[in-house]
């Protein structure tokens, strides 16, 4: 809960008026809530620890009863109704434009020109392979454009709304390796009970349906071999994706992870490929996978990036957990 305060607490120089309020807002919430100052004293915060999801509204209309009752104490009814209530609930709900509130994730800002350097040649890099990719697979682009208008009815790319870099939605390019008007509910139910473990080794732990009767004959080509996520250079070029990094979700993805599954988004572009690519692919349970995001997102360097670029081609022949 946030309460901007900042035009009450300017005009005491002596900083009594915050701590006054603190401390009716103490009264009013639990021992093991936490409050304190936000925004150099402009916000008064206070994290609510253990709300239950279904609970959320319910607890927001009581907490705000409660500390506007401790505060009307101390402040005439006019400074009392100028303040503003706030509520940020982590986790976010997933999948709309800027599900990630920036409050949460404050270590993604960077600080001065040593924290953007490798950001830059990141950027430096994706910007060229992207471009070199695109003109050297054009041939490969119309070969295969051709052989999916000839083998099924639709359009030759997919797009979907995928969630990117600190929650940030985009249009994720792919050839169409499916049939068109294809209901995902199948996807759908396959993807909550992998991700909340429901799916024991013996009824499939990889990240993709190995038999989804959606897939044309030449999808699963394309598929196999990677070729359907070349589009994906163009992401790149455009800035809404990197040449390596975690991959993007899906957003009804996203509705089902927890709070540490979903920092694998905080911070970095999503990549093409990746740790989770060049180790194991959809051979790893979802849980395997997001530790490989998270280790590559804690030890990234440039050269982290060139190895496992310089890895991907072999992973791709080798087709190991490609469906």
């Amino acid at each position: 809960m946030t309460l901007d305060v900042g035009h009450i607490c300017s005009v005491d120089g002596t900083g009594s008026m915050s701590r006054n309020l603190c401390n009716a807002i103490r009264a009013a919430v639990r021992e093991t809530d936490i409050c304190g100052l936000l925004n150099e004293g402009a916000s008064l915060g206070v994290i609510l620890t253990e709300i239950a999801c279904n609970k959320v509204k319910d607890a927001q209309a009581a907490v705000a009863g409660k500390v506007k009752e401790r505060i009307a104490a101390i402040l005439e009814e006019e400074a009392l109704a100028s303040i503003r209530f706030g509520f940020r609930v982590y986790p976010e709900a997933g999948g709309e434009e800027g599900a990630f509130d920036p409050l949460f994730y404050p270590e993604v800002e960077c600080e001065g020109l040593k924290d953007l350097l490798g950001p830059i040649i990141k950027r430096g890099m994706d910007l060229f392979g992207s471009s070199a990719g695109l003109l050297l697979l054009s041939p490969v682009f119309v070969v295969v454009s051709v052989t999916i208008k000839l083998t099924s009815a639709g359009p030759v790319f997919f797009l979907q709304e995928r969630v990117g870099q600190n929650g940030k939605c985009f249009k994720f390019a792919k050839f169409r390796t499916m049939f068109t008007g294809n209901d995902d509910g199948l996807h759908r139910e396959f993807v909550k009970q992998l991700i909340e473990g429901k799916l024991s080794k013996e009824e499939t732990p990889v990240f993709k349906l190995t038999t989804d009767p959606r897939i044309t004959r030449i999808g699963r080509v394309l598929r196999k071999y990677s070729i359907d996520e070349l589009p994906q250079l163009y992401n790149v070029l455009t800035g809404d994706m990197s040449l390596v990094g975690p991959r993007p979700p899906i957003c009804y993805e996203l509705e089902h992870y927890s709070g540490w599954q979903r920092n694998r988004l905080v911070g970095k572009r999503p990549g093409i490929t990746g740790s989770w690519q060049v180790g194991g692919r959809s051979s790893t349970s979802f849980d395997e996978m997001v530790r490989l995001d998270l280790r590559y997102l804690k030890e990234w360097s440039v050269m982290l990036d060139l190895k496992i670029l310089l890895q991907t081609p072999m992973a791709v022949f080798r087709c190991r957990g490609a469906y």
